[in-house]
């Protein structure tokens, strides 16, 4: 009772974290939209990811958008569920981020994280597209 207890406990963060992200596969393209009901960080709308990766799996994350800027950053869980970034894209309308996925135990847990761009003349809302590949 008491060993199922604490494993329950520990896995609650990364259940209850993964709950506001939407899964994401490499071969996968989908689709989404930035808007003023969406979650903020800093000011800026954001969705997010989840990609379930083995350690040491190189990927590449492209995000495309015919409506605004846009920044692509990924993120990792560690071992106390922290999400700590890994790489950071640049705000344009099409932004390509590649990366290798840290060793953070197995699966590790990796959040791509779409925002708007912070200070940017051009719209702050629209449609884009992101998809995921292997490299």
């Amino acid at each position: 009772m008491v060993r199922t207890l604490a494993i329950v406990i520990l896995m609650m963060p990364a259940a209850a974290l993964a709950q506001e992200r939407t899964e994401i596969s490499v071969g996968q393209s989908l689709s989404g939209t930035l808007g003023p009901d969406d979650r903020t960080q800093y000011g800026r709308a954001f969705d997010d990811y989840l990609y379930s990766a083995v350690p040491g799996t190189q990927a590449r994350a492209l995000v495309r958008s015919s409506t605004m800027a846009v920044d692509v950053n990924i993120y990792f869980f560690d071992d106390y569920f922290d999400l700590l970034p890994l790489v950071t894209g640049g705000p344009e309308p099409e932004d390509a981020v590649e990366f290798t996925v840290p060793d953070s135990g197995s699966p590790t847990l990796v959040v791509i994280r779409v925002t708007t761009v912070a200070d940017d003349s051009g719209p702050s809302t629209g449609d884009y597209s992101i998809e995921l590949s292997g490299r």
